[in-house]
Parts: C-alpha cells; sequence; structure tokens
C-alpha cells in the first residue's frame, strides 16, 4: 500500500519529511508530493491553476500499482477529497491532518461563515497577505511561527519558517463535490486540539460533515508531522491496519 502525502498552503514536500521516515519504518511505502506554486514545482505560484493541481495529483497516482492511501494536512485535504472522488476504484482510504474535510463542493470560506459568522474569519487568515495580482498569497514569517508553530522548538521553527512559500490561489478554489462513493471511502480526521490555525470547533465540523469518519485527537498545534511524527504515525499505521 503506498500514501501519498499532500502537503497545505504555504508548505512543501519537505514538511513531510520526518513523518515520511516514520511511516516507512513501519512497512508502508511513502511518496512526498511537491505541488505547483510550492516553490520547487516547475509551474510557479502566479500561474498555477486547478487543472495543474489535479494533474500533480493524477501523476502520482499513475505512478504507483495498487490502492493508495492519500493523507492531507491542511489545505492539502481539498485534494484528497478530489482524489478520492476522481479515482474511487484506486483510493482505499483518506486520512485529513488537521485538514480540509470539506464535501459536498463547498469551501473553506463557508466553514469559516458557519463558524465565526457572516463576514468573520479565524485562524491565520486575517494575516494572510494577497499578492497584487491576486493569483497568490504569503503569510508573513512571525504569523506562521505564531499560527502554526506555536508548540515547536526554536530550531523547529527556524527551519520550517524559512521553507514557508507562497501559495497559488488556485489552491483555495478545490471545490469537489462528492457523491455516493465518496461517502463509503474510509476516512481517518487527526484533530489538532491546539491549533490556532484550523481551529477545533472548525475541525469538529469537517469531521462531523461526511460518513465512514473516524476521529483521532492528537495534542499539538497545527502541523504535529514536524512535532511528534512517531506519535502520528503509530496513529496512522494502526488505523490503517485496523480499517
Amino acid at each position: 500500500m503506498t500514501l501519498i502525502l499532500i502537503h497545505g498552503a504555504w508548505a512543501g514536500a519537505w514538511v513531510w519529511d520526518a513523518l515520511a521516515t516514520e511511516l516507512e519504518a513501519c512497512g508502508h511505502r511513502v511518496i512526498c508530493l511537491d505541488l505547483p506554486g510550492d516553490g520547487t514545482h516547475s509551474i510557479p505560484p502566479e500561474a498555477t491553476t486547478t487543472a495543474d493541481l489535479h494533474d500533480a495529483l493524477s501523476t502520482a497516482i499513475d505512478s504507483v500499482d495498487g490502492p493508495v492511501v492519500l493523507v492531507g494536512h491542511s489545505g492539502g485535504g481539498m485534494l484528497v477529497t478530489a482524489g478520492a472522488e476522481r479515482f474511487p476504484e484506486r483510493v482505499s482510504h483518506g486520512i485529513w491532518i488537521a485538514g480540509m474535510l470539506i464535501p459536498d463542493g463547498r469551501s473553506f470560506d463557508d466553514i469559516q461563515t458557519a463558524i465565526a459568522g457572516p463576514g468573520e474569519t479565524f485562524g491565520v487568515t486575517a494575516q494572510v497577505q494577497s499578492s497584487d495580482c491576486g493569483r497568490y498569497s504569503v503569510v508573513p514569517r512571525q504569523a506562521a511561527i505564531d499560527y502554526f508553530l506555536q508548540d515547536a522548538s526554536p530550531e523547529q521553527q527556524q527551519y520550517a519558517a524559512d521553507r514557508f512559500t507562497a501559495q497559488p490561489a488556485a489552491g483555495r478554489r478545490l471545490l469537489t463535490p462528492t457523491t455516493a462513493a465518496f461517502e463509503k471511502l474510509p476516512k481517518l480526521y487527526v484533530l489538532t486540539t491546539e491549533d490556532r490555525s484550523v481551529i477545533p470547533a472548525a475541525q469538529r465540523a469537517m469531521a462531523g460533515s461526511t460518513s465512514q469518519v473516524c476521529v483521532a485527537e492528537i495534542e499539538t498545534g497545527h502541523v504535529p508531522q514536524l512535532i511528534c511524527p512517531d506519535v502520528l504515525a503509530g496513529l496512522i499505521d494502526r488505523w490503517l491496519a485496523a480499517s
């Protein structure tokens, strides 16, 4: 079984390094996906389209034989939903880590409205800076530390903050109408109870938005794959073995 790890907004495949090592030690094959616009991919953020993001995931799925498990962190969760819906014969499980589990064609803006009220936001949203062209956004270094990495060590904070990059606006437009096949997919939602970005109330709402969801809480901020990769890998490994 192959796990395809999909990073979230402003991050890159580097965010999975420690978790990938732990998952491989559990016997899993792992692909850490670099997405268009993430600073290392050949397509820059200002040129990235939703089709580019879908194509990157399709290429990763096509590169391996057999079933795949899609694992999405934060905004990468939207590609888990999209991939599971587009490739139901290949995707055996879906895992969201503080992720945007949003079925039925809704957006994260809809989740924020439901939790905070019309016109209101929470988490890092108010700190996001859009480019003049409107095609990508960035998060200031200190805001990334305050909202994503508050429970990380100073060394981890520096390592991650130095690598955050622009996020294509197309990444916010991955709206996926879902069908009964998605409802039946075995799903794990890893809920980060100390999260300042995708706050726990929003995570609980998303975890309850569809069926076949197992919720596992972990006492970290937004990026548990950096904070406790061994704990997270063990949680994922046990769930896959049992499901």
